[in-house]
């Protein structure tokens, strides 16, 4: 859907007017006149019009300002997501199916939903049941109701293809500004690489506004967007020094990371020798395994679309002077030691249970605090459901009584009798049966989404660590694997960084990866890593290591 996204959004950049100051009295009165004409509908949002030389830009994020999202919803999104895959030709695709999925998720306020089924709207595929683009423009305008940065930067799209009636680069790109202001990164890098020329030219629609763009598209870096990692990258190499190619040499790896195949493409030219003669190559010299490891790499970026993140890129992939483990060619196995474990699921409470304590797998009871229904032992069971046996006085409070069987709850039928205790001295009138009620459906959990994740290739599962180690960010690493970061949860920036691909490969002596070098205002010692293991598999010479999974 990006991909069609970022088409349309090129296709019509030819489009653009000219906003510069010598004709900012007539693009003010074009823009009165679009908004005097038309309803008040989001489509047509009365914005400031764009500014390419405005002074400052405050960085927002997205993840901060969006609305709390529905488990089922995004689990029915994840499925849409699995069912559009890039390695099945669009005529074997059930899109009737892939539009439903989208359609039941963004009735319950998925924003992400809604502009993917607004994509799929447009796009015209075989079997999409609604054609409409006026139904698809409504799903944009519903998101952008709901406060969606993102949605403005789509209904930005619209104007400047003239899928919403009056709209053109003017109205377009002062949506885009906008979106930019509230925190869409996709907007900020698409305005930071409008904006990052050396001089204005509007015709060419670019613009000389370096210290803004730079700001854009570190923000939009900040937030995992690694399409802005390309734009940066070349950004930074400007001085062609050899401090500036390092650090050019660093964002590429990092957009490769983030899933952007651009990075990588960019970077197995460099690692190829390409620019060596004129000396602008950021490299210095070649290594043609490092370009061959990101050119296969790139191939299978492009076809996720910046869905598949690679975090853990430095167990096969590092960047010099570390020595390269050594690989069996085999492409999957790069990807597979690159992205982003997880060790398995927990297992439910009550699902490997029999008879009476057995609770279906997904579903589960009350808790013991929010029963309030309690009877003694000596009673025939009152009501269907499961009932948790206690003990203590009829003082205490629920949690400081005591289990009088295992401590599981156990489902009875009403006219059936309560078992007896486990202990023999403890007698049927002393126990207290608490209702817990019957099992519910549960919406889906973390584990849930591990699990798609896993069979659709996001994820890779590993084994549980028995005595999982913990570091604080300002140590050096004491094991080499992989390791997962963490804040708090109630840390400012946990939405923004406490992400499922929140991960690194790390040797032993190292420094964790600060924060800070993604543009995050996240102190280093406010991060727990965890190690979850995988490290790679000595090959037998000293120092030489074979890539294991």
């Amino acid at each position: 859907m990006k991909a069609l996204l970022n088409a349309l959004r090129i296709a019509t950049a030819a489009l653009l007017l000219l906003v510069v100051p010598a004709h900012a009295g007539a693009l003010s009165s074009l823009g009165n006149k679009l908004t005097t004409s038309m309803s008040d509908l989001p489509r047509y949002e009365k914005l400031p019009l764009f500014d390419p030389h405005r002074k400052d830009f405050t960085c927002v994020y997205q993840a901060q300002r969006i609305p709390a999202i529905d488990p089922q919803a995004e689990m029915w999104f994840q499925q849409a997501l699995a069912m559009d895959d890039p390695n099945v030709p669009i005529d074997r695709i059930d899109y009737a199916k892939v539009y439903q999925l989208y359609l039941q998720a963004a009735e319950r306020n998925h924003w992400k939903a809604m502009l993917n089924l607004a994509s799929l709207i447009v796009s015209k595929r075989p079997g999409v049941p609604e054609q409409d683009p006026e139904v698809a423009i409504q799903w944009v305008e519903k998101a952008m109701k709901l406060g969606i940065p993102d949605a403005y930067d789509r209904m930005g799209v619209y104007h400047l293809n003239k899928l919403v009636k009056g709209g053109d680069a003017t109205s377009a790109y002062a949506l885009f500004q906008r979106a930019a202001d509230m925190g869409s990164p996709a907007a900020m890098a698409f305005l930071g690489d409008k904006l990052s020329g050396t001089y204005d030219d509007p015709e060419g629609d670019f613009w000389g506004n370096l210290p803004v763009a730079v700001k854009m598209l570190e923000c939009a870096f900040a937030q995992g967007y690694g399409p802005a990692a390309y734009d940066l990258g070349f950004i930074y190499k400007r001085p062609n020094t050899v401090e500036a190619k390092a650090r050019a040499l660093q964002v590429f790896h990092e957009g490769v990371k983030l899933g952007s195949e651009k990075c990588a493409s960019k970077l197995s030219v460099e690692f190829n020798g390409m620019y060596l003669t004129d000396g602008t190559n950021i490299v210095g010299h070649v290594d043609k395994a490092r370009a061959q490891r990101y050119s296969k790499i790139r191939d299978v970026l492009k076809l996720y679309d910046g869905r598949l993140k690679l975090p853990n890129l430095d167990k096969v992939l590092p960047l010099p002077p570390a020595p390269l483990p050594k690989w069996d060619s085999n492409v999957q196995t790069l990807i597979d030691g690159a992205k982003a474990v997880t060790p398995p699921p927990k297992l439910q409470q009550g699902a490997s249970l029999q008879g009476r304590e057995f609770i279906p797998l997904g579903s589960a009871v009350l808790s013991l605090e929010q029963s309030t229904i309690a009877v003694t032992g000596n009673q025939i069971v009152p009501r269907d459901g499961y009932w948790l046996a206690l003990y203590g006085p009829a003082s205490a409070a629920k949690t400081q009584l005591i289990p009088a069987r295992r401590n599981t709850p156990e489902r009875y039928q009403a006219g059936e009798r309560f078992e007896a205790s486990s202990f023999d001295w403890l007698n049927a009138d002393q126990m207290q049966w608490h209702y817990l009620g019957e099992a519910y459906v549960l919406p889906p959990q973390r584990e849930d989404f591990h699990k798609h994740m896993i069979d659709v290739g996001l994820l890779r599962e590993i084994p549980q660590l028995l005595s999982p180690v913990g570091c604080n960010g300002q140590q050096r690493c004491p094991q080499t694997g992989i390791w997962e970061g963490r804040v708090a949860g109630d840390h400012p920036m946990a939405t923004l960084y406490n992400r499922w691909e929140q991960q690194a490969f790390v040797e032993k002596g190292q420094v964790f990866p600060k924060p800070g070098d993604r543009f995050l205002d996240i102190a280093i010692n406010d991060v727990r890593w965890t190690y979850l293991g995988s490290p790679n598999e000595e090959s037998g010479g000293p120092g030489i290591y074979e890539i294991a999974l």
